[in-house]
């Protein structure tokens, strides 16, 4: 089935197969910002400070700040590679409105008015809108599923305890299973907690909106790991292991929603 970013007309199978290979998309980025609960977000920039955060003091807006810079860089640097797709840049005049639009939440739908400004004064015929939505943290939407996890990560303890067979290793695991033994809410924080200094977890989610009409035609979710690794439990992980742990875990998440994109590409035509 073709998804059509402008007016659709009769054609054939040869005229669809070389607008797909001949016509560029214009795509407009827009990354929305952070709206990631400041409790969580300090649980990550800043674990071991007692008082309660700010999202505007220094460790935790530092990280936000690179989160997004990152998060960025990183997905314009993918999408450059598409070759269906051309990245436009808004002019200096309307960087005011267009950062308004930025800064709306991942969750609000523009207005035809607002699409119909931005194809105006950019050219663009679409735009790739993504948000991330987790960051360091196991996604809110897993928790359903904690009692599978909850299982594996117990598992995943017991391989250490049998690689390792340090008496230190044996005691602090030890500690850990014995806490998967207790209720359920316990078994399924210890699960989580395990994941999150393993691999840092980070999920992104963007959607690929035409502007005339403006219509949402392709959208994603991906949660992207970084490097796995199980002695991350059994030890404290400095801020500069968790700072790449945070960048390679968005970096997957943003190779597997381009990735998606470049897939769904195919069936979307100018």
């Amino acid at each position: 089935m073709e998804v059509c970013l402008g007016g659709c007309t009769t054609t054939t199978n040869t005229q669809l197969a070389q607008a797909h290979m001949k016509v560029p998309i214009k795509i407009l980025v827009m990354q929305s910002p952070i709206t990631i609960d400041t409790d969580r977000l300090q649980t990550v920039f800043a674990p071991d400070i007692k008082p309660a955060l700010s999202i505007s003091e220094e460790p935790i807006s530092q990280g936000v700040k690179h989160a997004q810079e990152h998060a960025l860089e990183v997905m314009e640097s993918a999408l450059t590679k598409q070759s269906r797709l051309v990245i436009v840049t808004p002019p200096a005049e309307e960087k005011q409105f267009i950062n308004r639009i930025q800064g709306y939440n991942f969750e609000t739908t523009l207005s035809q008015e607002e699409a119909d400004r931005i194809h105006a004064s950019t050219g663009a015929d679409a735009l790739l809108r993504f948000g991330i939505t987790d960051y360091g943290l196991t996604p809110k939407s897993w928790r359903n599923g904690y009692i599978a996890f909850e299982v594996t990560s117990t598992l995943a303890i017991a391989a250490v305890i049998a690689y390792t067979g340090s008496t230190a290793t044996k005691a602090v695991a030890g500690a850990y299973l014995a806490q998967e033994a207790v209720e359920e809410s316990a078994e399924a924080y210890a699960g989580f907690w395990a994941l999150d200094v393993a691999s840092r977890p980070v999920r992104i989610e963007a959607e690929f909106v035409r502007l005339s009409p403006l219509t949402t035609v392709w959208k994603t979710s991906d949660t992207g790991l970084s490097d796995v690794s199980l002695f991350r439990v059994i030890r404290k992980v400095n801020t500069d292991e968790r700072n790449r742990q945070l960048d390679q875990a968005t970096d997957h998440a943003v190779k597997d929603v381009v990735s998606s994109f470049s897939d769904a590409l195919e069936n979307i035509r100018p």
